[in-house]
């Protein structure tokens, strides 16, 4: 008897699904080696972004963004950028750049930094379920020293059914590399749900813990807030 289809799709989910799950491992490892310092600080992460097709597998994306702290002065980092991806398949190639003001005086004196970044996305769909992994390379323009950092982000995402406004429900946990100190100096978990409001707006609304190692505030508690429109 000839193998069917699921026979023989079954080996291959194996073996796509073993690059997850190493990077699983290696995420909560990392983490568990990050520990924030200090009282919290309570903060609201806001972003719109505006997608615009350019071919069915290539978009460009405009991206703004705003936080406010509960005792950071205000706003503590605003920040746009400009992202450009390809997909291939389960295969997402993005190139993107970064100009964000921070610091403690900044509608007078803000720190400005700039950041070229590059990252691939492997993301597995099974029924309702998907598992992405997300390798991120940055290289801040503006730093002096070494700038390049890396971020690896595992997600677990389960659509719904239904005629309500949520699409999906989603967890991630992302870690932060620093290549001149040659160590992993944050963690970053988040969880939260994707509203459907119309055909061409989505709403992300998740909660977020940061924890930073030799950073103030070392933990960051966030809600996040991040509104996106796509062209059809």
């Amino acid at each position: 008897m000839e193998p069917t289809f699921a026979d023989i799709s079954r080996p291959r989910r194996r073996r796509l699904l073993f690059p997850i799950l190493v990077a699983g491992v290696l995420v909560a490892t990392a983490a568990t080696s990050q520990a924030g310092t200090g009282v919290p600080d309570s903060q609201l992460w806001t972003e719109m972004d505006v997608a615009v097709p350019v071919t069915e597998r290539v978009t460009v994306t405009g991206i703004a963004q705003l936080r406010l702290s509960e005792t950071l002065p205000n706003p503590s980092q605003t920040g746009g950028g400009l992202d450009l991806s390809y997909r291939e398949g389960e295969w997402t190639y993005t190139a993107d750049y970064r100009h964000q003001l921070t610091g403690d005086r900044i509608n007078e004196d803000p720190n400005v930094t700039q950041e070229a970044r590059g990252s691939v996305t492997y993301a597995h769909r099974f029924g309702r379920n998907t598992v992405a992994v997300r390798l991120l390379l940055v290289d801040t323009i503006t730093a002096s020293s070494n700038p390049w950092r890396a971020r690896l982000r595992v997600e677990y995402r389960r659509a719904t059914e239904g005629p309500g406004p949520v699409s999906y429900w989603y967890a991630n946990d992302e870690v932060f590399y620093q290549f001149s100190d040659s160590e992993f100096f944050r963690n970053r978990a988040q969880a939260g749900v994707n509203l459907r409001l119309h055909r061409d707006v989505d709403l992300r609304v998740y909660y977020q813990r940061q924890d930073t190692r030799n950073a103030t505030p070392g933990a960051i508690n966030a809600l996040g807030l991040r509104l996106t429109y796509t062209f059809d």
